[in-house]
């Protein structure tokens, strides 16, 4: 078995590349066939991932960043011969707190090569693939806003949430879609967001849909009618702690197909990755994955 190291040097402003001295140490300790890429721009790491998987050998590959290396490294590998592991080091680390009770990186560079590895279901929206959520909306808005604030200096990730949140809020839009879930009939929909779960975490720590369980063969929905500024306020502090599921504004649902469709491009956030589109189409993979798994 090898392992394959791949880290983002952006990520949590130099907490990845922190691990590269640690990776080495407790690697070799361990007597393992190791080796550690840095990545040198966006979707670099979901090229290493895809030379990795085509040479065929087992091999268990580990994003060492944010949830945005992860989502670069799973929509890179493919086959049955390669396992993930994850090294959280960014801002969120939504993916890895829906997955592992433990999440202390040095903690996992030191338990996962020696871990067993679960199936779990992935997600797809369009042609890329989500380990965690997919979203379309206001949160997505949050997101590309938050991802901006971030290149400032000094600017922790709580503060740039606070501060995404507060611009989405300045530049507060309703979107008008239409919805069809597991091939049903089409309805129309004003949204403040719709969230598409696989884990349970997005946002820095939010619940959108708090039992949303990542081997369950489905994904869950949560679907936020339109609201205005006032009552934003008060609901998304009941949403970061799951309390808002029983909200007249709230629908929740668990499905394996949907499709959405705008008039307009709307913000549409994968694992933390924001693109913008007018038609999302999404699904789940049933055990599509196979993560390492720390006991």
């Amino acid at each position: 078995m090898r392992h394959i190291f791949i880290v983002n040097p952006a990520a949590g402003k130099g907490k990845a590349m922190n691990m590269v001295p640690i990776i080495e140490k407790s690697l070799k300790q361990l007597g393992e066939d190791f080796s550690i890429i840095i990545t040198e721009r966006a979707g670099h790491a979901t090229e290493l991932a895809k030379e990795i998987s085509k040479e065929g050998l087992p091999t268990r590959i580990y994003p060492v960043g944010g949830d945005g290396t992860l989502n670069e490294v799973v929509n890179g590998i493919s086959g049955d011969h390669i396992e993930l592991g994850i090294i959280p080091c960014g801002s969120g680390n939504d993916t890895s707190r829906s997955i592992y009770q433990v999440t202390d990186p040095i903690m996992l560079i030191e338990k996962l090569p020696r871990a067993q590895s679960r199936s779990f279901d992935l997600g797809m929206i369009n042609d890329r693939y989500f380990l965690n959520i997919a979203s379309v909306g206001f949160d997505a808005e949050v997101v590309l806003q938050v991802r901006r604030i971030k290149r400032i200096p000094l600017i922790s990730g709580s503060m740039a949430y606070i501060l995404g949140v507060i611009t989405a809020l300045i530049r507060l839009k309703h979107y008008k879609v239409k919805l069809s879930i597991d091939d049903g009939p089409e309805r129309p929909a004003d949204l403040l967001l719709c969230a598409f779960a696989n884990g349970r975490f997005y946002g820095g720590g939010m619940l959108p849909v708090p039992h949303a369980d990542l081997q369950d063969g489905l994904l869950d929905l949560c679907e936020v009618r339109a609201l205005g500024r006032r009552k934003i306020l008060r609901f998304f502090p009941a949403f970061k702690k799951g309390q808002h599921t029983q909200m007249e504004e709230v629908h929740l649902a668990k499905f394996k197909t949907l499709t959405l469709e705008s008039a307009q491009p709307i913000p549409v956030n994968s694992d933390g990755e924001v693109i913008e589109e007018a038609r999302v189409s999404i699904k789940v993979l049933p055990g599509h994955i196979r993560v390492l798994v720390p006991e």
